[in-house]
């Protein structure tokens, strides 16, 4: 992590030390620091490291001052273009001599995940994340200090009041994808991905320039092509993720996405090395329940996977004592974060414990699987209507498991509604699905009906369909859906890594591997009924058959109803502190909260909608409501 502050116009409000001393907080030190000519900078580069003694901030030859967190992968032919081969060059000067070469057009040249700040001789400060997810970087500008850090705790650290912005409240309690721009709090606002922000005292100059819709079309001769180009961009992925680990570690699923990035991982090993891994898998109580399109254990597969790789240790946990709220404040004090989707992410926290009880300095994982080798196309539907390749569309919609419509209504859902105006699906769609089960599902159900968010529910509800989410009417769409949602979030992986003391990195959020698997033809992902068909050919040899050709997807929550049930009554209890909730009161339906808890089915429903109802929607409004107690200091007891 990286902060950096300075005072525009002498002494300001801020105070240094503080959020100095904050930035090292999990660390149990203050992190490495120099102060300059009015800056500070300071760097931690891991979540447990002390500070260095003579360390001096990064710099350009002619003297440009940077810091950098994250990496760069092409770092030899950046050096080599920049005359600096053979050199010792860490990362942040690199970025400060490409900077100060190329300007405007620097980012564009890096590859990597990161975020950067550089002073330039202008007196402006330039920052900087890369995109797909970069690294974040929150900041604060009113004229008379400027602090810029990873995480916003240094920044309150320094002085500056914490107050959410009620905006933010909002886009949490329905859970919608807040703004690329904003953060959480007032005066706080986050650099987007593929993004320059240029300041000067009270004013920011935003270049866009990474556009993800300016992806040109990939075409090569022969399928096999394809399948090379793909290995080869894992190959070097995993190369450049491995070559800065001491000790990695791989989370590890049942699925092709982790199992592929683990094969290559093992493959680039060197000889005598070996490869932990870590599986999560049910609680001995669970009852075995699981939607019809998936399966619930990934221990059998991963069993199975490290037969293949004799190189492998495996470790499976079943998160025992770890529920949707563990180490809640920690991870708040950490990263100030509490986005609903963390009550799915608590799944990996005793995967966290075990790696760094094993002393691993990296846990490499395949976040982006889905989006890159083993993408779906979730587009193809509504592709192969328009361009009628009838045939094609007739093989996809009838090779998916546990879809119980009809063939006609797979198609006119998944073919002919994403071809009609956005008002004209969405009158359909409300006429065809009456009331709020559809909302259930894929709103917080939990929403007032009548409070200012009660029409999210019925928005929702006509935008998917009853029983299998619609697929993108396009690949333009699907690359808009995912790149904004990658933008977000990024502090929480900064709070995990404090608080679990491990460094994490998604192996597949390789840059060049996105834009190749975003850019190959629909028929290179999906072909005669048979999805992800590029994942499946490059698994080849490289897990069992079983493995490979299994069309089901993991339920990584699959035992969530044996964790809950034993936490009713606490449950009870912190709904009913909602009802006087200063934020929450007024658009959260405290009576449908007490009824979802006191219908409370004595097993795992089968019923989807009953399920995200109890499995993801109630759980996530009570942690939203710890959230918001923590970053207020509101004490309901």
């Amino acid at each position: 992590m990286i902060l950096f502050a300075r005072d525009w116009n002498g002494p300001s409000w801020a105070d240094r030390s503080r959020a100095l001393a904050s930035l090292g907080l999990f660390a149990g030190g203050v992190p490495s620091s120099e102060s300059s000519v009015g800056d500070l900078f300071a760097h931690l580069p891991a979540p447990r490291v002390r500070a260095q003694r003579g360390w001096r901030v990064a710099r350009s030859r002619s003297g440009w001052p940077a810091l950098l967190s994250g990496w760069i992968d092409n770092q030899a032919e950046l050096a080599a273009e920049l005359g600096l081969a053979g050199a010792s060059v860490d990362a942040a000067t690199l970025y400060a001599e490409a900077v100060e070469r190329w300007g405007a057009r620097a980012d564009a040249r890096i590859i990597g995940s990161y975020c950067a700040v550089t002073c330039l001789p202008d007196g402006r400060v330039r920052l900087a994340r890369s995109p797909w997810g970069g690294k974040s970087l929150l900041y604060h500008d009113d004229g008379a200090a400027l602090l810029v850090c990873s995480i916003a705790r240094p920044l309150f650290a320094a002085g500056l009041e914490k107050r959410l912005r009620p905006g933010e409240i909002d886009a949490l309690v329905s859970m919608r994808l807040p703004d690329d721009r904003a953060g959480l709090f007032e005066g706080i606002w986050q650099v987007p991905h593929g993004a320059v922000v240029t300041l000067s005292p009270g004013r920011a100059e935003i270049d866009r320039w990474y556009d993800p819709q300016a992806l040109g079309p990939v075409r090569l001769r022969r399928d096999a092509d394809y399948v090379e180009a793909a290995n080869a961009l894992l190959r070097d992925a995993v190369g450049h993720a491995l070559g800065a680990a001491q000790n990695p570690a791989m989370t590890l699923s049942g699925g092709l996405d982790s199992s592929m990035v683990c094969a290559e991982a093992l493959a680039q090993l060197a000889p005598g090395k070996r490869l932990k891994s870590f599986t999560f898998h049910p609680l001995a109580e669970w009852d075995g329940a699981v939607p019809a399109h998936k399966f619930g254990d990934d221990r059998p597969l991963v069993e199975q996977f490290a037969r293949m790789h004799p190189g492998l240790d495996p470790q499976f946990v079943d998160n025992r004592g770890i529920a949707f709220d563990d180490r809640a404040a920690q991870v708040f004090a950490a990263c100030d974060a509490g986005y609903p989707a963390r009550v799915l992410g608590s799944l990996f926290h005793g995967i966290y414990d075990a790696a760094a009880r094993a002393q691993c300095d990296w846990l490499l994982t395949a976040e982006c699987g889905n989006l890159t080798f083993s993408n779906g196309a979730p587009w193809a539907a509504a592709e192969f209507f328009r361009s009628l390749r009838w045939s094609q569309l007739w093989q996809l919609l009838g090779a998916v498991p546990a879809d119980p419509r009809p063939m006609w209504r797979r198609i006119a859902a998944q073919g002919l509604m994403p071809q009609l105006p956005a008002r004209l699906r969405a009158a359909i769609r409300a006429a065809v699905h009456r009331g709020d089960q559809l909302a259930d599902r894929y709103a917080n159900p939990f929403l007032r009906a009548d409070s200012r968010l009660g029409e999210l529910r019925r928005e929702a509800a006509i935008q998917r369909n009853i029983m299998t989410v619609d697929r993108d009417e396009s690949r333009a769409a699907y690359i808009a859906e995912n790149y904004h949602a990658m933008s977000l979030g990024g502090e929480v992986i900064h709070g995990y890594e404090q608080v679990f003391g491990i460094r994490l990195r998604d192996v597949t959020a390789y840059r060049p591997l996105i834009e190749f698997c975003l850019s190959v033809p629909t028929d290179q992902l999906v072909r005669d009924g048979e999805s992800r068909w590029l994942a499946r050919r490059m698994a080849q040899g490289r897990m069992p058959e079983a493995q490979r050709r299994n069309r089901l997807y993991g339920e990584h929550n699959a035992d969530w109803h044996a964790r809950l049930t034993p936490r009713l009554g606490e449950l009870r209890r912190e709904a009913e502190r909602l009802a006087d909730h200063p934020q929450l009161a007024e658009v959260i339906d405290i009576g449908a909260l007490r009824a979802a808890l006191d219908d409370w089915p004595a097993t795992t429903p089968a019923n989807p909608v009953l399920a995200d109802r109890l499995r993801f929607h109630l759980p996530a409004v009570l942690y939203i409501g710890r959230f918001l107690d923590f970053e207020t200091g509101r004490n309901p007891q």
